[in-house]
């Protein structure tokens, strides 16, 4: 594949940038593949084009509509986009005015929400087995669902010469993918299925397939959206589908989820490195389920700690326990993680039973302003943190002493509480942690990270150095226990899993292709006012081992104004790195949901506009 510009005319070449976007030429004529580039327009001009007749997109990622206005402005072309997805296109404000797109998100995640802002003024969809003629080309569109469930590939063909393939985000490179938060979809093993939430690497199979259909072309190249050219396809998806494998069995040796769907990881099980079922045993008196995944830690004076009320039948549950006589007071709420299924009760039963609520210092934001933060399962309820604990905090509490740690593991936003009693077995309440299978790493949405000590390797030294009598999960009905050998196989596949994504990953640590909010905006959403302003931030999380440069530039809508218009900063490594700016809202602006793109450079690596914020305008 020839890069594009070149001294010489290329019939078919690429513009890279924040994306590759694919150039087909016949004199001054072109046609464009995912315009992912605010510079390819005056690109074009330069390399002596007077007409782009078409554009076409391989599937609905908005970076790869980020030169369109260019585009729009200088040329008047025909729109060409995948029916499936059509309505991205045109009408995106109803996905974003969706709140299934937006909270409690189990199986609403997809179609993802890096979707179009504005509407894109399509001409024409395409299905599979559609042909294209231009100008003595052959444009044979390709249904290849996989990254996005709607996406095409485009195979371009001259003459008798072999075509070259388009293939959107199907495939970044030799072996390797974009990330891995895109592929989460529901799969079907062994008759049992399972949903989004549960999906991890769902769509690899899907992707294979896709690129399996693109192979039966006989393509001479594949070119992706994002990544490089490959002239060996074949050996390029050979190499792609062995390290999948290899990841998603990696995974299922000390899967949670076995726990939860036994028969559906059958395939996998009694493999060496398979984590053995850990033991199990019958939970003590002082440990109550009250209702689903809200329990009671009970003292021995009848005096409880409420644990994730979650819904309003588990404060009635609670109280239910109390007009029995069962439990005689409530003293305060722990909340062990902001998922929906654990919070969305807690607020209510603060005030039923005038008690505070405690949960982890990382966490508490997002539980008393859930609005401000864009994440899976998140409950639009908000939570009134009383007391906001920190890492290894520790106080008196009748007859027990207990200690509150943060327990970034399942997900970033995370809590463990260990109780000790005076007398009998020591506890640990891991909230959706771990069960006696593994750990709960099976939604890439959930911000789980690999490394050594953080994510899951420092939930599971913590929990090996505490060495509790019984951890639970309350959505597991028995108290359980993991062995020693246990901890080091654990730790062990994760450690082997950081190396297996560093193969399947391009990025510099494994961590920006799991982490899908390493960038994001904080208030993801707020309310702003007609000729008023909001204040925004950007944060970005450096995985790299060495410090890494930012530049962000908000886009904000037509009126409207960002100060400054472009920020720069340098992230350190490991680290949270914030870049503050203003959105000035002008006094005719519309009400309603306003999407604000944000377009990001990170260590001199175009990203294009992947993070965006949403100011509701009242």
């Amino acid at each position: 594949m020839i890069a594009f510009p070149t001294e010489h005319e290329e019939p078919v070449s690429v513009h890279a940038g924040a994306c590759n976007a694919g150039v087909v030429r016949h004199g001054d004529r072109a046609l464009i593949i995912n315009p992912g580039n605010p510079h390819l327009a005056q690109a074009l001009v330069d390399a002596g084009v007077t007409s782009v007749d078409m554009i076409l997109f391989t599937h609905h990622r908005r970076e790869l509509a980020d030169g369109l206005p260019q585009l729009l402005e200088a040329f008047s072309p025909d729109i060409v986009v995948p029916q499936a997805e059509e309505s991205l296109f045109t009408d995106p404000q109803t996905y974003w005015d969706n709140p299934t797109h937006r909270w409690r998100l189990l199986c609403g995640h997809v179609p993802y929400h890096v979707t179009h802002i504005a509407p894109v003024p399509v001409s024409r969809s395409v299905v599979e087995g559609d042909i294209i003629s231009w100008h003595g080309f052959q444009i044979r569109v390709l249904e290849t669902p996989g990254s996005t469930d709607g996406s095409v590939t485009y195979l371009v063909a001259q003459g008798d010469k072999p075509p070259v393939a388009f293939t959107g985000d199907l495939i970044h490179s030799p072996g390797r993918i974009q990330d891995i938060h895109t592929l989460q979809r529901w799969e079907e093993r062994n008759g049992h299925r399972v949903g989004d939430y549960h999906g991890f690497l769902g769509a690899a199979d899907t992707v294979l397939q896709s690129l399996e259909h693109v192979l039966e072309a006989g393509p001479a190249e594949l070119v992706p959206a994002h990544g490089e050219a490959m002239d060996h396809p074949g050996a390029a998806v050979e190499l792609l589908g062995a390290r999948l494998a290899a990841a998603y069995r990696n995974y299922t040796n000390i899967s949670a989820l076995r726990w939860y769907f036994p028969n559906y990881f059958e395939l996998f099980g009694g493999e060496a490195g398979t984590l053995p079922m850990q033991p199990t045993f019958p939970r003590p008196d002082c440990v109550r389920v009250l209702n689903g995944t809200t329990w009671a830690l009970v003292a021995e004076n009848g005096h409880a700690l409420l644990i994730d009320p979650y819904c309003e039948a588990s404060v009635q549950a609670a109280q239910q326990a109390l007009d029995d006589g069962t439990i005689a007071a409530y003293d305060a709420i722990w909340i062990t993680h902001y998922h929906h299924d654990h919070v969305e009760g807690a607020e209510s039963a603060r005030a039923a039973f005038k008690i505070p609520i405690l949960t982890d210092h990382v966490m508490a934001d997002v539980v008393a302003h859930p609005e401000r933060y864009f994440l899976t399962c998140l409950s639009p309820i908000a939570s009134t943190v009383d007391h906001p604990t920190q890492h290894g905090e520790t106080w008196r509490w009748e007859n027990f002493t207990l200690t509150a740690f943060h327990f970034p593991g399942q997900t970033l936003y995370h809590g463990g509480l260990y109780a000790m009693p005076d007398d009998g077995p020591t506890l640990f309440f891991a909230g959706d942690a771990v069960t006696p299978t593994g750990i709960d790493d099976y939604c890439a949405w959930n911000r789980n990270w690999l490394g050594q000590g953080v994510g899951y390797d420092f939930c599971l030294r913590l929990l090996r150095e505490l060495d509790p009598d019984l951890v639970f999960n309350q959505h597991v009905d028995v108290g359980f226990r993991f062995t020693s050998e246990a901890y080091e196989l654990m730790l062990d596949t994760l450690a082997q899993r950081e190396r297996l994504l560093a193969d399947l990953l391009p990025w510099e640590h494994s961590n920006f292709g799991t982490d899908e909010r390493w960038i994001a905006t904080y208030p993801y959403e707020q309310d702003g006012r007609p000729g008023g302003s909001v204040e925004v931030q950007t944060k970005i999380f450096n995985h790299a081992a060495e410090m890494r440069d930012a530049t962000v530039a908000p886009q904000p809508p037509k009126g409207w104004s960002a100060t400054p218009t472009v920020l720069e900063a340098p992230c350190a490594a490991k680290s949270e790195a914030s870049l503050a700016f203003r959105i000035d809202i002008p006094p005719d602006a519309t009400p309603g949901r306003h999407v604000i793109p944000l377009d990001i450079e990170f260590g001199g690596l175009p990203l294009g506009t992947r993070a965006e914020l949403i100011v509701n305008v009242i």
